[in-house]
């Protein structure tokens, strides 16, 4: 348990002053007059409200009549045995253990507690209780009766808990006037070996409302601060390393002047019993230092209008900037500049004094930091920069995703890219990247932007072709033998089981010019219709080789038939053919050579 809270808890538990084995420090907590029912069943309750009150041996709780006179004087011939804090002492009649099962600490037959009035004394002077139509003093004080009608039948007269802590008897609870103290309630005897039923209380919770700003230049502070609940709290304060000490419940005031750093402050309250509860802190900064402003960046002197960039810091993080821009001798007129910099346009030819400040989150504003300049609008940038692509996807690309890289030849410069026929937008200089390209021809464009707003009037350019392969799902696995179908056609349903795949097909890049594509079909029996490039679709049969080719890029297509129906998606292949040695050995050479050309070439067509 916290320190705090064990001090909380000592405090509710222990009144002052500190405990000792005594008898002072017990009150009369309840009277009971007995009842119609059972007349021999009143009885007086005392009880602690501090421990170590256990010396009662000796002495005596007093009975008075409606006049004053004493009506019965009952003494302890000994001590009792409990002396715990809010513990109980019973003094009661010869029908109160069987009224209500609880055996008195002392038994006094016929203690004659009248409920049309009367009074209680515990030893003596130390404490007194009157009510009804009590007309009589008492050693000690009791005010006005309680219950001036007298005690009704059944009812007891307790003592009330306020106004400190409302579970548990206190000092405080006694005002010396029966009337405040004491109200009816349903009878509740405990004796000497009765648990105790009372919790202890806390003390007020405190909270701080008004404080300093953190951080903040202000060398003094102001505290205002409230309790809950605020009846009857007082106030504990204590600044720093300092100890808590009293101060006003209106709030404190530090003049200072305090010292720059960190600052603490802490305030705690106290109920009417002393009872402390949690604590309320603040801690802030001063910050009495202003802050200094660096100028990292600024136009050349002399430089053109066109674009005027600053780039500044301050010496303090979370610096807010003010600048300003005058020209020739014309004075300065600050306002809030972004903290990334400043940039000033459309310049006209001649002197200007460019300034910025900073001030930091304390509110100190720091010196202005300057910089003077020529503007010449006759050294403006007229020339547009040059753009290269420095990294490109191959040609043509396995993969649908294509990155670019890309410089200028002008530090500074900004980039616009376009991918086909989209138009040119803004692209980071890093470097772009296009994901979920279709197979196809693709061309991308990308144009440098210059610091003076020149464009790269000739885009670098990049063509290639996309040639993702195509994922062929496989044929589904065949069911188990079922008797044989009718002889016909393969109902219309079964349609999109039927699959076009190629089996052997031409490099990507290849010198053949006749290449050879082998496929098949999940469909036993099936037809098959081929196209090379844009031709029309014609039959053929694997394996398949084209005509001769010329260099380039080239697609062939091949398509399933089986009965009615035909393959929607045929199987397809993309490859280039390219030129080197040899591609003309038919032409030249010997006429053995030209014969072998000449028959192998026959084979092919006749295959075709």
């Amino acid at each position: 348990m916290p320190i705090a809270a064990l001090a909380a808890l000592a405090a509710a538990l222990v009144w002052a002053p500190a405990a000792q084995a005594t008898f002072h420090l017990i009150s009369v907590r309840e009277v009971y007059p007995g009842s119609a029912a059972h007349p021999d069943s009143g009885y007086v309750e005392l009880q602690m409200y501090a421990s170590g009150q256990d010396l009662v041996g000796g002495h005596a709780l007093t009975v008075y009549n409606a006049g004053g006179t004493a009506s019965g004087t009952f003494t302890f011939a000994s001590n009792v045995s409990n002396a715990a804090n809010q513990q109980t002492i019973l003094v009661g009649d010869s029908g109160v253990q069987s009224a209500f099962g609880v055996a008195p600490d002392l038994t006094a037959s016929g203690i004659g507690i009248a409920a049309a009035g009367g009074a209680a004394c515990w030893a003596g002077s130390i404490d007194c209780v009157s009510w009804g139509n009590f007309s009589g003093s008492t050693p000690s004080a009791s005010g006005s009766p309680a219950d001036p009608s007298g005690i009704p039948d059944g009812m007891a007269l307790r003592r009330t808990l306020e106004p400190g802590c409302p579970t548990l008897l206190e000092g405080s609870d006694d005002s010396n006037d029966s009337a405040t103290d004491f109200a009816d309630a349903s009878p509740s005897p405990r004796n000497n070996s009765s648990p105790i039923a009372e919790a202890a209380c806390t003390g007020p919770a405190a909270a701080i409302d008004a404080k300093p700003a953190n951080p903040t230049n202000a060398t003094g502070a102001s505290f205002t601060y409230r309790a809950t609940p605020s009846s009857g709290a007082s106030f504990e304060c204590k600044l720093d390393a300092g100890a808590f000490a009293a101060c006003p419940a209106s709030g404190i005031e530090y003049p200072g002047p305090l010292g720059e750093g960190s600052h603490s402050f802490q305030v705690r309250a106290k109920n009417a019993s002393e009872e402390v509860g949690a604590p309320a802190g603040y801690s802030w900064r001063i910050d009495t230092t202003a802050p200094t402003t660096t100028i990292d960046s600024h136009p050349a002197d002399p430089s053109p209008g066109a674009s005027a960039s600053f780039a500044y810091h301050a010496s303090e993080s979370g610096a807010g900037f003010e600048c300003s821009l005058s020209a020739g001798s014309a004075p300065g007129s600050f306002s809030a500049c972004p903290s990334s910099g400043r940039t000033y346009t459309g310049l006209a030819d001649g002197a200007y004094t460019f300034e910025v400040r900073a001030t930091d989150p304390a509110a100190n504003q720091g010196a202005a930091t300057a910089y003077d300049w020529e503007v010449d609008n006759s050294l403006a940038d007229t020339t547009p920069p040059q753009t290269t692509i420095l990294s490109r996807p191959p040609d043509p690309s396995e993969s649908s995703t294509a990155s670019f890289t890309y410089e200028s030849n002008e530090p500074g410069s900004s980039f616009e890219c376009r991918l086909d026929g989209a138009a040119f937008a803004a692209c980071a200089a890093s470097g772009i990247a296009y994901t979920g390209l279709a197979n196809g021809p693709h061309t991308f464009l990308v144009r440098a932007v210059d610091p003076s707003a020149n464009v790269d009037p000739t885009p670098a350019g990049y063509s290639f072709d996309v040639e993702a392969p195509v994922t062929i799902a496989p044929a589904p696995a065949p069911l188990a033998p079922a008797a044989a179908p009718a002889p016909g056609p393969i109902p219309q349903s079964s349609a999109s089981q039927l699959e076009t795949m190629i089996a052997s097909r031409p490099r990507r890049r290849t010198r053949d010019r006749t290449p050879t594509v082998r496929f098949r079909s999940n469909v036993a029996g099936a037809r098959f219709q081929c196209s090379v490039d844009r031709a029309r679709f014609r039959a053929c049969r694997s394996p398949f080789t084209t005509r001769r080719l010329r260099p380039g890029r080239h697609r062939i297509r091949v398509r399933a038939i089986a009965a009615d129906r035909v393959d929607s998606t045929p199987a397809g292949w993309v490859f280039r053919v390219t030129g080197g040695r040899g591609r003309n050995r038919c032409r030249h050479g010997g006429h053995a050579r030209r014969d072998r050309c000449a028959r192998r070439h026959k084979r092919r067509r006749h295959r075709a």
